[in-house]
């Protein structure tokens, strides 16, 4: 056990780790790696489709590493999946110098490197904070590390984009990813001083085997038709925050600088919406919560369409509908991680909430690889009018997608009936281009 002196050290040690380490992860949410890969030369329909890679990866990974992790070590697996953080960086900067075609490949390896990294991380990292952070300040605690985190993140995007409105030049994103890789070399160092206090050898349940702890898990009650529908929820939302993206560089013809403002406001919007969200879900429940949220869902998207009957202009349509996008996505994100720490079971904890991670990984892979195939394979035309309005393909895509979002209030029957305090997780996956 931590002494008082001691778990303060570890939260402060904890914090600064997230800090550093979501500085990688906003480079997918703040638009930059959107126009990191415009600049590489990569078309529109392969963007949606690379955004897709991690997650689509995550979901294969996450549940072995979350397995092993139990019984290996926890910070023993989440250091050497830093290692590879670091080389994804490295490759990612290499793909600058790769030419017309070896830029993609590396790319492609980058990402791949990355996910690898992430999920030996994210596989271990619940397990890892439950023994350090009391019951009583788990929700404090979790809440002040994503501000912090967030604020930390919003500040770097305005960074970058001061210095992309300055010059857009390829040395200018290679010099941005240079320090984000000397923040994850540093985050090594930091995350290795975090205490590790339980006996992976000790834990309950680690003499099963991968599918008897598996299926030990998936009988608990409540878990498989929550999951079901949080898998519903997000194959329908997830491809929206791409949508956005490439709209803004394909449709609204923002500038890097100013797609990369839109990110800043995509990361307020996640801020607001987890220190409202957190609130409501402790006063309401999370049935009223979800109920929200998809009516929410709807209204933005059918915002965005509604874009040429509003008399403000485009570029603070778009802002605004990200902002809102990501505050409803961080309220729905609250609301899950009460209902995953409400539901989770005593015995393979790493594994019980990698099941989460894994399906929302899925389904926010298959909604990237939807949009990708969607515009690749020209399944909806790019150009089509309503009520003597010019609408693109996009449009289309987001019409589909509100629609779906309302008929999943069908199915909030899935949700179980209970009562928990907010738990806010302190990480995400691969939201937003």
């Amino acid at each position: 056990m931590l002494g008082e002196q001691q778990r303060k050290q570890a939260f402060n040690t904890i914090i600064l780790t997230q800090c550093l380490g979501m500085v990688t992860g906003a480079l997918f949410q703040n638009g930059f790696y959107l126009n990191y890969f415009s600049k590489l030369g990569v078309s529109s329909a392969t963007i949606a489709l690379l955004f897709s890679v991690p997650p689509l990866l995550g979901s294969f990974l996450l549940l072995p590493f979350a397995y092993h992790s139990d019984r290996m070590g926890k910070k023993r697996l989440a250091l050497a999946g830093q290692v590879l953080l670091v080389a994804s960086l490295l490759l990612m900067m290499s793909a600058a110098w790769g030419g017309e075609h070896g830029a993609l490949s590396l790319v492609v390896v980058a990402l791949l490197v990355f996910c690898a990294g992430g999920s030996l991380q994210g596989a271990s990292w619940f397990a890892l904070m439950s023994p350090i952070v009391p019951k009583e300040v788990r929700g404090r605690f979790f809440g002040r590390l994503r501000v912090t985190f967030m604020t930390v993140c919003i500040l770097f995007t305005l960074g970058v984009t001061r210095l992309l409105k300055a010059n857009d030049g390829m040395p200018v994103f290679q010099s941005v990813l240079g320090v984000v890789l000397v923040a994850a070399v540093f985050r090594f160092f930091t995350y290795a001083r975090i205490p590790e206090l339980e006996d992976p050898q000790g834990a309950a349940g680690t003499g099963s085997s991968f599918i008897g702890a598996l299926r030990a898990v998936l009988a608990s009650p409540g878990i498989v038709p929550f999951n079901a529908y949080i898998l519903l929820v997000t194959l329908f939302t997830a491809g929206v925050p791409i949508i956005f993206g490439l709209m803004q560089k394909d449709v609204f013809d923002f500038t890097p600088a100013q797609i990369t403002m839109a990110g800043t406001l995509f990361l307020g919007g996640n801020v607001t919406g987890n220190l409202l969200g957190g609130r409501v879900v402790d006063r309401f429940g999370t049935r009223p919560v979800f109920r929200l949220t998809h009516l929410a869902y709807a209204a933005v998207m059918l915002g965005m369409l509604a874009r040429p009957w509003m008399p403000w202009p485009i570029m603070a349509h778009a802002y605004a509908c990200s902002f809102l996008f990501s505050l409803v996505g961080a309220a729905a994100g609250v609301a899950i991680t009460s209902e995953v720490m409400a539901l989770i079971p005593a015995v393979n904890k790493s594994l019980s909430t990698a099941v989460n991670a894994t399906l929302i990984n899925l389904s926010t892979a298959l909604a990237g690889l939807a949009v990708a195939r969607s515009i690749g394979w020209d399944l909806f035309p790019f150009e089509w009018r309503m009520a003597g309005e010019a609408f693109t393909a996009y449009d289309a895509l987001l019409l589909l997608f509100s629609l779906l979002a309302l008929l999943m209030l069908l199915a909030i029957g899935l949700v179980p009936r209970i009562k928990a305090r907010t738990e806010r997780i302190p990480q995400g996956t691969f939201p937003r281009v």
